[in-house]
């Protein structure tokens, strides 16, 4: 390798460094945050609807969050719609005092979700729809800190991005690796954006107006789809609606998978909707795969030639690939400490890339087949009618 081959792949690799670490902070720089909100103008009703299916592992502390709401008592109701759970997770929401619906059987052409969600609406009598999972940890500001971001915003949806509790490894490896390439490659700010059709949303937590629910149709409306969140949210959107995603992370936790199996199957049914496409996942997922190996292998590389043949040029090549290298790694050092894991993680993110690489292309491959599993169910998919 010439020292004017080393420079241009030195000088290709810091830009390539640069822009993504500078689109990241720029996309999450303008992700706002919702605060806890000391004042409301009104205090609209608000029938806060729990779907849930084998959830006994964490309702408890969801029911514990909504009933320490500090929203005024006589303006929310929550309701538990059991979705056909094998677990205690009925009995507990009861022992809990909260009212508990059973979803029934599940449709032809419905997803379990969207069959409770829709279950919750159709019992509903509030002027906003909370819809929140399960597995989340509110905190006592939600409700009032989300009714005060609709009312400032003149918001018909607002969804939440909650904290992640992260515990075991692969959590604390494959979570923060997808969360970045997100903000790599994605565009959270399309959701706010009058002139995008796209609506990313995060159904953990969707607070709606419920005329602007109605006129898009309802989880009706979307009731095969897996990734009905986002599905949800471009309805209203597309019927004037005024839609937000911002950062719940003050304001609610979630601990999402409790193994390897759950958070394989759980990111792999929804991945090529979060990242655009078969094609877009598959295209970010090699992109990502290489460029995180890239981190190591280019100053490895580089330091080997400088061995054989010292020059000034390859020096000086040698230390920008490592700059850039050090930068990339720092990055997801500092991810890891946002995380609030050990930030040793961040030091694994080429291992990391690679488990949520081969996460994503098992998603593309369920994808292609036309079905996907969720929970003891699968479901068809769009690639079944040949999508």
């Amino acid at each position: 390798m010439s020292g004017l081959i080393a420079a241009a792949v030195s000088l290709f690799w810091a830009l390539t460094v640069t822009l993504l670490i500078a689109r990241a902070v720029r996309q999450y720089g303008a992700y706002d945050a919702v605060q806890p909100a000391a004042s409301l103008k009104v205090a609209p009703s608000i029938d806060v609807i729990v779907p849930a299916r084998n959830e006994a592992a964490g309702i408890g502390r969801c029911l514990a969050g909504l009933a320490a709401q500090d929203y005024p008592r006589d303006r929310f109701m929550v309701t538990v719609i059991d979705d056909g759970s094998t677990d205690a997770t009925a009995s507990l929401a009861g022992r809990a005092g909260v009212p508990v619906v059973t979803a029934g059987a599940l449709p032809e052409g419905w997803t379990g979700k969207t069959h409770a969600c829709w279950q919750g609406a159709l019992r509903a009598t509030g002027e906003w729809l909370c819809f929140i999972d399960a597995d989340t940890v509110p905190q006592p500001a939600l409700l009032r800190a989300a009714i005060a971001a609709v009312q400032r915003h003149d918001l018909d949806l607002l969804s939440l991005e909650p904290r992640q509790e992260l515990v075991t490894p692969w959590e604390r490896l494959i979570i923060p690796a997808g969360l970045c390439a997100l903000g790599f490659a994605g565009e959270l700010r399309r959701t706010a954006d009058p002139g995008s059709a796209a609506a990313p949303a995060n159904g953990q937590f969707l607070l709606i107006r419920r005329a602007a629910y109605d006129r898009a149709g309802g989880h009706r409306a979307v009731r095969s789809t897996v990734a009905e969140d986002s599905a949800l949210t471009a309805r209203i959107k597309r019927r004037g609606g005024r839609v937000a995603l911002k950062s719940g992370a003050a304001l609610i936790g979630v601990r999402m998978y409790r193994s390897l199996a759950q958070l394989w199957e759980g990111l792999g049914k929804n991945v090529t909707e979060t990242f655009g496409g078969v094609c877009a996942t598959a295209t970010i997922a090699a992109l990502g795969l290489v460029l995180a190996w890239a981190a190591v292998a280019v100053p490895a590389v580089l330091s080997a030639v400088l061995v054989l043949a010292p020059s000034p040029l390859l020096t000086a090549a040698l230390a920008l690939a490592t700059c850039a290298t050090l930068a990339l790694f720092g990055m997801h050092v500092a991810a890891a400490r946002y995380f609030e894991v050990p930030p040793w993680y961040g030091l694994l993110f080429p291992i990391a890339y690679s488990l949520a690489a081969a996460l994503a292309f098992a998603g593309i491959l369920a994808r292609r087949r036309g079905r996907v599993a969720w929970k003891g169910r699968r479901y068809r998919t769009a690639a079944d009618a040949g999508d």
